[in-house]
């Protein structure tokens, strides 16, 4: 999710860009300045920019600003600045040219009725690090009701989305367009940091609040996080959900569109109802969404994924080959984890002899360890008993304090000569501990240390917590971290780490329920054609899809033929 400030009226957004503006354009001027005002039809004759400001400021409606083949561009500057940015106005047409360099390429506030057609929007990105900000897209409605976004190119923008819907904006049409490379790694924009990832989308239905929008027949290839993803509401106020509940994403339609070649660095679907938010908090997915018609194929992980406590979507006819992992999943329950250090734990040199690091028991309040502590338990380290060489795993080279700030560990391949039975030392930074922790897994690892990288999370014992895991997991201080580097770049280490601890799972949200799908087709999918991971599919209605492989226990794979049995 963005970290933004919405400028919910004319006068806030006009602010942030009055400087050196001329305030109104006549009709077909020949050069208009940077940040110029439109408030009647304009037609360009020459470029504007590059800017340092908006560019240009539509503040007037039911005018038409035709850039007549002409390019608007920017210079790159920190801030909040729009190529096109329209103000509180309805029936407004921007068309026909080329527009980037800015932190958003056109951004409609409080808008309605409004047109983009027939624009070039690429090269918009919001790479600021620290703050707040309502840019980062290249075509974005905030607020707006009722506008029409259709055929446009729309590409290498972020770092949240191609097209994005954001905050109470319904009733809007994606349609036509063709949405590109909204992909744009390492790109930790609008206060996001690092460990978010790669949030880029093609189409983003953000919201909270963003009903009964239409996306069609759109060609969305080669974008980061999702291809079409529709978000949760992260403040929802019952526990737990309803569909339909405080300002959720629902009622959007998303028909006939391509998507394909989603990939953003090992958790990328092609159109996806982005998942409830971290176990604990009340969130509510979208539900209600039509996803008829559509080709998602070839994505990184699933070609249409549908999470937990989402419900009651219609997802028909559509084609879903040769994706990463599944064709089409239905997410099962959500389980939160009660998790217990029994005591006794270990982290000791035993090659390069040294006396054992000191343990902490963090402050529940703080969750801070007290000075003079070395490490901790992370909640959720399994149990275990291992004494095993300790493996630095990298890239290395970049580095903040003389320690690696690179993704180490976040992605499969930085695993890539690990030896099976090791131990895995990895940052504390860019992705989530539970992913290194489930990449350390899957490479063979006995256990994991996790130090604080003594940049962006600091320099104290790193207390996080991971999702239950079979292997011990513990967390040390900046200087340990540095002092076990150093050691593995030095020569052969050996490391003895115990832990007891106790993981006991507990049903956090129900699966994603009564949910219909019919005459759907998929083939050659890494895992499963059709997934559902509901017992007994937790009324989801599987209809005369053709599927070579499936696991829904309600279906039937005769001849690669699901059909659906009496729901239990």
């Amino acid at each position: 999710m963005r970290i933004r400030t919405t400028l919910a009226t004319a006068g806030a957004a006009a602010s942030l860009v009055v400087t050196g503006m001329v305030t109104a354009a006549p009709a077909n001027a020949a050069v208009l300045d940077c940040g110029t005002h439109i408030t009647q039809n304009t037609k360009l004759t020459a470029n504007v920019g590059p800017c340092g400001t908006d560019g240009l400021v539509i503040t007037a409606s039911n005018v038409t600003l035709n850039l007549n083949g002409f390019k608007v561009t920017g210079k790159k500057r920190p801030g909040d600045q729009a190529g096109i940015r329209l103000v509180n106005v309805t029936g407004v047409t921007v068309k026909g040219g080329t527009v980037s360099g800015f932190d958003a390429g056109v951004a409609i506030f409080a808008g309605s009725g409004n047109t983009v057609t027939n624009m070039t929007v690429v090269d918009n990105y919001n790479d600021l690090l620290d703050g707040t900000c309502d840019m980062g897209d290249g075509i974005s409605m905030t607020n707006s009701n009722r506008n029409t976004i259709t055929t446009n190119r729309v590409a290498h923008n972020g770092p949240f989305g191609g097209i994005s819907v954001v905050e109470d904006s319904n009733a809007n049409q994606i349609k036509n367009n063709i949405v590109a490379g909204n992909n744009i790694p390492g790109l930790n924009g609008c206060g996001n940091g690092g460990w978010v990832g790669n949030e880029d989308e093609g189409i983003r239905l953000e919201g909270p609040g963003a009903n009964n929008n239409v996306v069609n027949n759109n060609d969305v290839s080669g974008n980061a996080f999702a291809g079409i993803g529709v978000h949760p509401n992260l403040g929802c106020r019952n526990n737990p959900p309803q569909p339909g509940d405080d300002a959720n994403n629902d009622l959007n339609s998303i028909t006939n569109n391509t998507v394909t070649g989603t990939a953003g660095g090992g958790d990328a679907d092609g159109i996806e109802i982005i998942a409830s938010g971290p176990l604990g908090t009340v969130s509510c997915a979208a539900s209600n969404t039509t996803i008829t018609g559509n080709n998602s194929s070839s994505n990184e992980r699933s070609g249409i994924d549908v999470p937990a406590t989402s419900a009651n979507n219609t997802i028909n006819n559509n084609v879903v080959n040769s994706n990463g992992a599944d064709g089409i999943r239905l997410e099962g329950p959500l389980f939160n984890n009660t998790f217990t250090n029994n005591g006794g734990e270990l982290l000791d040199l035993t090659s390069p002899n040294q006396p054992p690091f000191t343990p902490c028991t963090p402050d529940p309040a703080t969750l801070a360890c007290p000075p003079g502590t070395d490490f901790t338990v992370l909640s959720g380290s399994g149990s275990g008993n291992v004494t095993a060489p300790l493996v630095a795993v990298g890239p290395f080279g970049t580095t903040q304090n003389g320690l690696d700030s690179s993704h180490s560990g976040c992605f499969t391949s930085d695993f890539a000569n690990f030896p099976k039975g090791a131990i895995a030392l990895v940052t504390a930074w860019f992705c989530s501990p539970t992913t290194k922790v489930e990449n350390a897994l899957l490479a063979g690892a006995s256990g994991v240390v996790i130090y604080n990288q003594g940049s962006v999370t600091g320099t104290g014992v790193f207390t996080d917590s991971v999702s239950a895991t079979t292997i011990p997991v513990v967390g040390t201080s900046f200087a340990v971290g540095q002092q076990l580097v150093n050691l593995t770049q030095a020569g052969p280490v050996t490391i003895h780490l115990r832990t007891n601890t106790t993981n006991a799972p507990v049903q956090f949200y129900a699966g994603a329920v009564n949910n219909t799908l019919k005459n759907n087709t998929g083939v050659n999918n890494a895992e499963r054609d059709g997934r559902d991971d509901n017992p007994h599919c937790d009324n989801n209605h599987w209809v005369a899809n053709m599927f070579g492989t499936v696991n829904q226990p309600c279906v039937k794979a005769g001849g690669g033929t699901g059909q659906v049995e009496p729901t239990v």
